[in-house]
């Protein structure tokens, strides 16, 4: 298996599924650290260790369904200096029991459960027993909550009995039953909505983990983002717009997106040139011009547009478009990559 699928694929089309399958931890070890980040495996299971991984790349997001012996992972400092990009990691267990230690906490995950952790920070997993799991990597400005809010909720486990558990989990497990179905637009706007449900789902868990102050700042982000999302395609929005709207100076908004390691600006470009990108690759708009949907999504100006477009993602719209409507190149990539090699 070859290839960056995360870090170094074109992200507007789904990979092939891919499998594996071992009866080596050496081999496992090696297939897990190259398909998710760097991991140190130990067997449990008196030498009869036995795993397998099917996974599938759409959209810059790495779904796979794990069967699996006994067994431990850590995730080690070492290995987190030496690792170029970070990501978030859900992990759904459909059979088994297991154990999840991050930050300081320990979360008892069970069949139906979810649970987050962030391979920026040293975790530690533990399956006694044979474990079935579905684990989706994702990288982390996917989803709202920032990386301190996500920090609140590493490392417990969401059960079954909480009612976005019981949306996001069924929905998980359909996926991973079946990547091959996944084709074409329908794979991206699949993959939207799970990770709009996931963000939805972490959101909720940080807004009732936090503290209270911590609290009235997710609060205010959620919404500040959600104002931004309703109003991409007003040209006219700009941090002033935006924080007369929330009731906030437009100096506490830029602190704000400052915390999080980026701009208003430049959220907001990432948003738009995204939402474009998946309307690019849509054949329902086909027939739409690259202007129209540019303009749609506040470029107007159409020079301004394919300028920004190029710098972030690496191609002009034009080129964009017809690659993404070129047939998927069947091979055997392997199934994700937390380190970026191509």
């Amino acid at each position: 298996m070859t290839g960056s699928p995360v870090a170094g694929v074109r992200r507007e089309g789904p990979l092939p599924p891919v499998a594996f399958a071992t009866e080596s931890v050496l081999a496992w070890q090696r297939v897990v650290s190259s398909s998710f980040v760097p991991l140190v495996v130990d067997d449990l299971s008196d030498g009869r260790f036995a795993g397998t991984i099917r996974g599938r790349v759409i959209d810059g997001v790495f779904f796979s369904r794990l069967q699996v012996s006994p067994h431990e992972v850590h995730r080690t400092p070492a290995l987190i200096g030496a690792s170029e990009r970070l990501f978030y990691k859900i992990m759904l267990l459909v059979d088994g029991r297991g154990e999840l230690v991050q930050d300081a906490r320990s979360a008892t995950m069970v069949p139906g459960s979810v649970s987050v952790y962030d391979t920026a920070r040293p975790y530690d997993l533990r399956f006694p027993d044979h474990v079935d799991a579905v684990v989706i990597m994702f990288p982390r400005d996917l989803i709202d909550p920032s990386p301190d809010h996500v920090r609140a909720i590493t490392a417990i486990s969401l059960g079954p009995e909480e009612r976005l558990t019981r949306l996001v989990a069924p929905l998980l497990t359909e996926i991973s039953s079946d990547f091959g179905a996944l084709e074409g637009p329908v794979a991206a706007r699949v993959v939207r909505t799970a990770v709009d449900l996931i963000s939805a789902l972490l959101s909720t868990a940080a807004l009732a983990h936090t503290a209270e102050g911590d609290h009235e700042h997710l609060s205010l982000m959620l919404r500040i983002r959600q104002y931004i999302t309703d109003n991409l395609g007003d040209a006219d929005l700009n941090p002033d717009s935006i924080a007369r709207a929330v009731y906030i100076s437009t100096r506490h908004l830029h602190a704000l997106f400052h915390e999080q390691g980026t701009t208003v600006s430049e959220w907001i470009r990432e948003q738009r040139i995204d939402a474009i990108r998946r309307e690019l690759a849509d054949p329902l708009h086909a027939n739409r011009s690259i202007a129209d949907i540019a303009t749609s999504w506040g470029y107007p100006d159409a020079s301004h547009f394919s300028r920004t477009f190029r710098q972030r993602v690496g191609v002009s719209p034009s080129a964009f478009r017809r690659a993404a409507r070129e047939p998927q190149r069947r091979g055997e990539p392997r199934p994700a990559q937390g380190e970026a090699t191509g």
